[in-house]
Formats: C-alpha cells, sequence, structure tokens
C-alpha cells in the first residue's frame, strides 16, 4: 500500500484509509510530531458530546417553523438540491 498517496474518497475503503494513516504514523520519528498527534487525538476523542431529548415543545416549535417555510416558498425541489450539493461538494457529480 502506498500511504502517502492515499486520500479518503468514496471509492477508497475506509478501513484502508485508516490503515495509511497508521503506517504514516509508524514511521514517524519525530517526538514533536508524534506528541502533536497525540495532542489532537487526546482532545478529539476524550469527551463525546452530550445529547439529549428534544422536548414536545421544541419538536412542536421545529414543526410550525416547517410548515411556516413550505408556506412561503422557502423549500427546494430535489433536483434544485441535488445540483447545489453537486455544485458545493466537487465528489458527488
Amino acid at each position: 500500500m502506498n500511504a502517502s498517496a492515499l486520500k479518503l474518497e468514496p471509492s477508497v475503503p475506509f478501513s484502508d484509509f485508516k490503515a495509511s494513516i497508521v503506517e504514516k504514523i509508524w514511521n514517524i520519528d519525530s517526538f514533536n510530531i508524534l506528541s502533536t498527534i497525540s495532542d489532537i487525538l487526546s482532545k478529539n476523542t476524550s469527551k463525546e458530546p452530550e445529547l439529549k431529548p428534544y422536548t414536545m415543545d421544541e419538536i412542536n416549535q421545529m414543526i410550525d417553523e416547517s410548515l411556516d417555510d413550505i408556506k412561503n416558498g422557502r423549500v427546494y425541489t430535489f433536483e434544485e438540491f441535488k445540483k447545489k450539493m453537486e455544485d458545493d461538494i466537487e465528489w458527488l457529480k
């Protein structure tokens, strides 16, 4: 596997991408770089965000806002949405 050229793209299996990162880390011989990677990983895995369920009032408010959006034409057709996503995200084309 050529770890330096592998990028996360839809055609690349996630496990291969992950393995390429591990291979790159394994070949690093700089304490400073490894320390920085360790700090980044610690910050990103230290705590999962706390999720709480919506209240019925919050759900009803979201429904009311959605109905108001529909009533006032603040909606996209599927075709408009798809085109916008393809324009904004290159690999969806």
